[in-house]
């Protein structure tokens, strides 16, 4: 049965923007990126126009039109009926306990450069769960404090874009000239790298509709939900680009470590220089605490999604409980650390190295993530015509057709997307596409036990 509560208004304008640029610009997949090559300004540019910003303006449509807590599961529910609202929920938060291990994994990477440089494989999961479990307890606690997490780690994450760009410009004085040639041939799309990097792209783009799973607990969400995402969209794609540029200055394409790469580009500026390991520390710390903040970030919005969801009874009760006196997601944050200790410990067997296991992880977080996505956008036109006369503070601008066409254009990115992820191509298939596949068969699979079981029981009460 629901347990409805009334909720503290806590969360203003720029407690959003600082949330929203906390989640989204995800300095973890900068470099992935950036190994791309020059071509990925244009494939950035593509995406940007072709998906984030067709994300962004259904998204503020949706987060302001119907500003109820749990956002994603309130507009699925609204367009297709409990049973799909459940689906993709679960589609949307088992990603998140997934995806995890992929972040801890880059932290323990950091840590181990900075202090371990010998550290292997096994040390790095240690850190990881350690970490999950801290993670965990931050979300038991009232969103009144742990909102900080998200503000302060924005903060730490300018402090580190502004380093990058610093050494960048300092490494361009110093050598007079680029680690990588870049030119307006190499700039134009690159199909070949495409494939393997512009899911990243994507990756790093999704996260505008965060913010409305927790529009009980703003101050104004129908005002501020679509201010926050079109400012915030702006600014991220902006650091996204500049930050790109920043190690392609410094560090040579052929050398970007994708879970180290911003490391990389201290690393290879102070080369040589006395104080070299002291501000590798420094750096590492920062960027650290900035991934950290990321994952919190996460976590605070997806749990209380889900938490929603099972509070309808539409998913397993214990995802539901929530603590009567600040009504943080107790039971979404402790399975979500269960599972997330699981996953790391599995990949930790199938991985030969830190960046297989990044890879495998984030491949089939994103997947399973994604699937959600698939859902959202029909959705939106689903809405568009069901509830024509309903009040909307923020509309896609111009016609129907207009809108309708947005959201199709951001569907096909995404399906797009999801495509080359489960299919891995130019990859081994035994280690690279099979884990994969049967991941996110047997978390659909799941679901739909989950999904099925709960929808019986709250009919049977």
């Amino acid at each position: 049965m629901e347990n409805r509560v009334e909720r503290k208004k806590v969360l203003g304008f720029w407690d959003l923007v600082l949330f929203t640029f906390c989640a989204i610009l995800g300095v973890e997949a900068i470099p992935a990126s950036a190994a791309i090559g020059p071509s990925a300004i244009s494939w950035w540019l593509i995406c940007t126009v072709g998906f984030f910003f067709p994300f962004g303006l259904v998204v503020a449509e949706l987060g302001s039109t119907y500003p109820e807590q749990g956002g994603i599961y309130i507009w699925i529910k609204r367009g297709l009926g409990n049973k799909w609202a459940a689906r993709t929920t679960w589609y949307y938060w088992i990603a998140l306990p997934i995806w995890l291990p992929a972040m801890y994994i880059t932290i323990a990477e950091i840590i181990g450069h900075m202090f371990f440089p010998e550290m292997n494989l096994w040390s790095k999961v240690l850190i990881g769960i350690i970490m999950i479990w801290i993670t965990v307890g931050i979300n038991l606690c009232s969103l009144k404090f742990s909102k900080w997490i998200p503000n302060l780690g924005a903060i730490t994450r300018l402090l580190v874009i502004v380093g990058m760009i610093a050494a960048a410009v300092a490494y361009f004085l110093k050598h007079g000239s680029f680690a990588n040639e870049i030119t307006i041939a190499n700039i134009m799309p690159n199909l070949d790298v495409a494939i393997v990097f512009v899911p990243m792209i994507i990756y790093n783009l999704i996260g505008l509709e965060l913010i409305s799973g927790a529009a009980g607990e703003m101050k104004n969400p129908a005002r501020d939900i679509p201010k926050t995402i079109i400012l915030s969209a702006f600014i991220i794609v902006s650091l996204y680009l500049i930050t790109t540029f920043a190690i392609w200055v410094v560090v040579p394409i052929s050398e970007i470590n994708v879970a180290t790469g911003i490391l990389q580009i201290f690393l290879n500026m102070f080369h040589g220089h006395a104080m070299r390991q002291l501000i590798i520390i420094g750096v590492g710390l920062l960027l650290s605490s900035t991934l950290f903040a990321e994952i919190v970030t996460w976590t605070l919005g997806e749990n209380r999604i889900v938490a929603e969801a099972a509070q309808y009874g539409k998913l397993p009760k214990v995802l539901g409980k929530m603590s009567e006196r600040n009504m943080a997601p107790i039971g979404a944050s402790i399975v979500s650390g269960m599972i997330s200790t699981a996953v790391i410990v599995i990949y930790g067997f199938i991985a030969r190295n830190a960046a297989e296991l990044f890879w495998h992880v984030i491949s089939f977080s994103t997947v399973v993530g994604l699937l959600s996505y698939l859902i959202l956008f029909p959705v939106f036109i689903i809405l568009r015509g069901k509830d024509k006369n309903i009040k909307r503070p923020f509309r896609v601008p111009g016609p129907d057709w207009l809108a309708i066409g947005a959201a199709v254009l951001a569907e096909t990115f995404v399906l797009i997307t999801t495509l080359v992820l489960i299919l891995q191509p130019g990859n081994e298939f035994i280690r690279s596409t099979l884990p994969i596949v049967l991941g996110v068969l047997i978390t659909v699979v799941i679901g739909e036990i989950f999904v099925n079981h709960s929808e019986k029981k709250s009919q049977s009460v």
